[in-house]
């Protein structure tokens, strides 16, 4: 499909991962990675980078380090990272206007669902000044992370719609998502994906199936809202690709 013609999708839920899709997190998430090396020769960062993002950090561990797989040391790392090597995180551009847009809707209609844990997913919230949805899953409250579906299950069950294979139309929900890890969990959680370019590019993006895939979050809007049928509208005015059945659900 041409990206000279926008796309109107209107949804009832919308979800979104973080690191890669909210904030440009993954220099931080590097130096972590590589200060935690540092004693530890078995572990090779270039290995464990190649298929860590879009994960939690304890099934990183666990698969890597498995001696270091303790929950409550790892969420205590991670809460560190902001401080420690936050300072070239930024936001993906366009990610807070769109979020901002979202939180002034009447109804609550999107969802976090981050394989970050919630001390870290909360600081970069703070960071980019934006206010939390209720619905705020991560690493913390499920028991099988990305790529099991479980995280955006709980997002769009909280949200009110839950996979419904009978009437898929009355329950549509996408996801906003850059890793392959997210991608799947999406795909497995009945959502349309929303593919961001800012860690992997367009042609491996299309290869893990995505449905929209976009530079960033600039040229994504929210358009209009309808209280009868409960969905919000994604205006994207500008994208990499889509599927020509993209509109179908």
């Amino acid at each position: 499909m041409s990206s000279s013609k926008p796309i109107s999708l209107k949804v009832n839920a919308a979800l979104f991962d973080v690191d890669g899709t909210i904030i440009i997190s993954q220099p931080a998430t590097n130096a972590f990675w590589r200060d935690f090396a540092k004693d530890k020769p078995y572990f090779i960062v270039d290995e464990v980078l190649k298929v860590s993002h879009g994960c939690r950090t304890f099934d990183t561990i666990s698969r890597f380090a498995p001696d270091f797989a303790d929950e409550a040391k790892i969420v205590e790392m991670e809460t560190q990272i902001p401080a420690k090597y936050g300072e070239h995180s930024i936001e993906v551009p366009g990610a807070v206007n769109l979020c901002h847009a979202l939180n002034t809707l009447p109804k609550e209609k999107w969802a976090v669902a981050t394989s970050g844990t919630r001390g870290l997913a909360v600081q970069w919230f703070k960071l980019l000044g934006i206010t939390m949805p209720t619905y705020f899953i991560t690493a913390n409250d499920v028991k099988q992370g990305k790529p099991h579906p479980e995280p955006y299950l709980k997002g769009r069950n909280g949200l009110g719609y839950p996979v419904n294979e009978k009437e898929p139309s009355k329950s549509k929900a996408i996801v906003f998502e850059d890793a392959p890890a997210g991608i799947a969990a999406g795909k497995a959680a009945g959502c349309k994906v929303i593919g961001i370019a800012t860690t992997f590019d367009l042609d491996y993006l299309k290869k893990h199936d995505c449905d929209i895939i976009v530079e960033d979050l600039s040229t994504v809007r929210i358009g209009s809202y309808d209280a009868e049928t409960d969905e919000v509208e994604f205006i994207f005015s500008d994208y990499l690709y889509a599927k020509d059945d993209v509109l179908t659900w």
